[in-house]
């Protein structure tokens, strides 16, 4: 893998680009948008953001989101996401040996009718996410 390709440089000259072609081509690119599906179906769209990026469901990126889910028909979210080496300050290593915790933020109606809602500092263990993530596939 390049370099360009690993610290995701590769299509930074198209993003340049398509903001040069004016206020009325509008777009946006989605960092880690991932597409859940069962049977080939899709489920949900949820975009992953680590817990040093920032979360704002009123962005032009969360309604584009919002929308995106409406008009599919599925259930949109936005899903923080850190390690228990995080301590906030600093892009951490980490492996899929580290322990992970999930904040899932519902955007739309159908997101709402899937959601259950916990305490304000209530993140969810991995274990319990990957319920969660059977539970939206009626499992």
């Amino acid at each position: 893998m390049t370099a360009n390709e690993r610290h995701f440089k590769r299509d930074a000259t198209l993003s340049q680009k398509h903001r040069t072609w004016g206020y009325n081509v509008p777009a946006m690119d989605i960092d880690f948008l991932l597409v859940e599906f069962d049977n080939l179906i899709p489920v949900a769209l949820i975009d992953y953001r680590h817990i040093n990026g920032t979360v704002n469901t009123q962005s032009v990126g969360a309604k584009v989101m919002r929308q995106l889910g409406n008009m599919a028909g599925l259930p949109a979210f936005i899903v923080q996401y850190r390690y228990a080496s995080d301590d906030g300050t600093a892009w951490a290593t980490n492996t899929v040996a580290d322990d992970a915790f999930f904040w899932i933020i519902p955007l739309n109606e159908h997101a709402e009718q899937l959601w259950f809602s916990w305490g304000d500092d209530d993140w969810l263990t991995e274990q319990q996410y990957k319920e969660w993530l059977h539970k939206i596939r009626g499992r």
